[in-house]
């Protein structure tokens, strides 16, 4: 464990009292029948007047129907924003994740409104789907979506609990090949991938071509970084199935927020919480955690703020309970880098520079723009100003560490890119058998990007940014919940 989290651990810091009490706020919408919107400051993305209609025959058609929107959408040439939207029965004791029938689904321009036509790719498995402009735009997106449920062997009495519609917007990754490494040489010590020379010394930079298997290791050609304590076993190989980033992919646009896990939580069997819900930490309120539980019902006093505190677990719980996935450590460079040549001590934004950057955490822990600016500013200019990656993904430096899975162990290397199917256990873990879940004893992740610790600390190579090719920590597996410590989930894009 680094020393600096040890000592960050041993400070004695009190719980404050009281907490306010506020309507959740986040990227993530939830709804219930009632039809209560909860927005967000960033996408402003809302689920409003949300219907269940399942008639009383036993062949009736189950349907949710609801508005769906967010701001600052686009669909360019390089890639699109979508939300994904899944649906879950709440019942008194848990909830059912809800199949997608194979057809029968429509999403209209909200009445009143300018949105264009939308697309809908409902994914393989009909655990959700996929919506975002079937053609070039940018702006604000509105749509009315009706959605039928696959009723197929479902309990009849499932018509009277309460349904929830569920929204995460996230960013296309388009298929295509990438760059592994970084020019500068000072990158190796941080553990940067390299090409081996056949002795294990550098002869250049990694190109990622295909999903096809790696070879890990000093052989020539093979994929190599240097040892280090945290930077991983240095073996391989990785299989084809190790998802590399170079099919296409979603991830989130930004971290899972404080209102999303709360909302999340709220939905769990009440023995579940036990295990997810770790609030209980001296520091915890002191350190950017704001979500408490008032009668009954978890809400976040902030809940805009990027979730820290999470363990591993937890973010692999999220990700199952959404029907995603975790993303991994060559993922996590496409979706900053893309396509584009590696550039020496390059951050997300496509500079080794972060004076333009007015996306920081403010005096009040907040991750604001110091400029007044909002993302209808954003263009491939002004990414270095906001803080926003080639394919315009949101904070994958500056914010919270990004926790992806590591090419540097053997549980790591076993990911094939299994999707959550929506459903956790009784005590709220993920299932999914080709995770590597920290609760059977697996290692198999890293860290990404650099983290946000503390108001008033000194800068370095990891608080809060760093580049994109260092893995100071990419094979380092630890996974107690921490203040710096976040998750954003993915999909592929089938």
């Amino acid at each position: 464990m680094p020393l600096n989290h040890i000592r960050d651990f041993l400070q004695e810091l009190t719980r404050p009292s009281t907490r306010a009490r506020i309507f959740l706020r986040s990227i993530f919408a939830i709804f219930i029948l009632a039809g209560m919107a909860v927005p967000s400051s960033a996408s402003d993305l809302r689920i409003e007047n949300v219907r269940f209609v399942a008639g009383q025959e036993a062949e009736s058609e189950w349907r949710v129907i609801f508005d769906l929107s967010w701001q600052n959408g686009w669909h360019n040439s390089r890639n699109h924003d979508a939300a994904w939207v899944f649906l879950k029965f709440i019942q008194n004791d848990g909830y059912t994740h809800a199949a997608l029938a194979p057809d029968g689904h429509l999403a209209t321009p909200a009445p009143g409104t300018s949105t264009p036509a939308a697309q809908i790719n409902l994914s393989q498995d009909r655990k959700g789907l996929f919506i975002h402009t079937a053609a070039s735009y940018r702006g604000d997106l509105h749509w009315r979506l009706n959605l039928k449920i696959d009723s197929t062997g479902l309990d009849r009495r499932l018509r009277e609990s309460r349904m929830e519609a569920f929204a995460v917007e996230m960013v296309y990754i388009p298929e295509g090949p990438f760059t592994l490494g970084d020019p500068d040489p000072k990158a190796l010590g941080y553990g940067a991938f390299y090409r081996s020379d056949g002795k294990g010394e550098p002869d250049g930079l990694v190109q990622i071509t295909s999903e096809a298997a790696l070879d890990i290791g000093p052989a020539a050609g093979a994929l190599y970084y240097s040892q280090g304590t945290y930077h991983g076993d240095r073996s391989g190989p990785l299989p084809a199935t190790f998802p590399k980033g170079h099919q296409s992919f979603y991830v989130m646009k930004y971290e899972i927020t404080q209102g999303q896990y709360a909302a999340f939580l709220n939905t769990l069997r009440d023995e579940a919480t036990f295990e997810r819900a770790n609030f209980l930490g001296r520091s915890y309120y002191q350190k950017r955690g704001t979500i408490s539980l008032e009668g009954g019902r978890y809400v976040a006093a902030s809940a805009n703020r990027p979730m820290n505190f999470m363990s591993w677990d937890d973010g692999l719980a999220f990700a199952d309970w959404a029907a995603l996935r975790p993303m991994t450590e060559l993922e996590f460079t496409k979706a900053c880098r893309g396509p584009e040549p590696a550039k020496p001590g390059e951050f997300p934004w496509g500079t080794s520079s972060r004076d333009d950057l007015a996306r920081i955490v403010d005096s009040n822990d907040e991750l604001v723009m110091t400029n007044g600016w909002n993302e209808s500013r954003l263009t491939d200019e002004t990414r270095p100003v906001l803080g926003a990656s080639y394919y315009w993904v949101m904070d994958l430096a500056g914010s919270l560490w990004e926790r992806v899975i590591t090419v540097g162990s053997p549980a790591g290397r076993a990911f094939k890119g299994s999707h959550g199917d929506g459903q956790l256990d009784s005590h709220g873990n993920a299932t999914t058998e080709d995770w590597p879940h920290t609760y059977k004893g697996a290692e198999g992740h890293g860290y990404r990007g650099g983290g946000f610790y503390d108001q008033g600390r000194a800068e370095y190579e990891f608080n809060p940014y760093s580049p994109i090719a260092w893995r100071r920590f990419g094979g380092w597996s630890g996974s107690y919940p921490y203040k710096a410590y976040g998750f954003r989930c993915a999909r592929t894009a089938r």
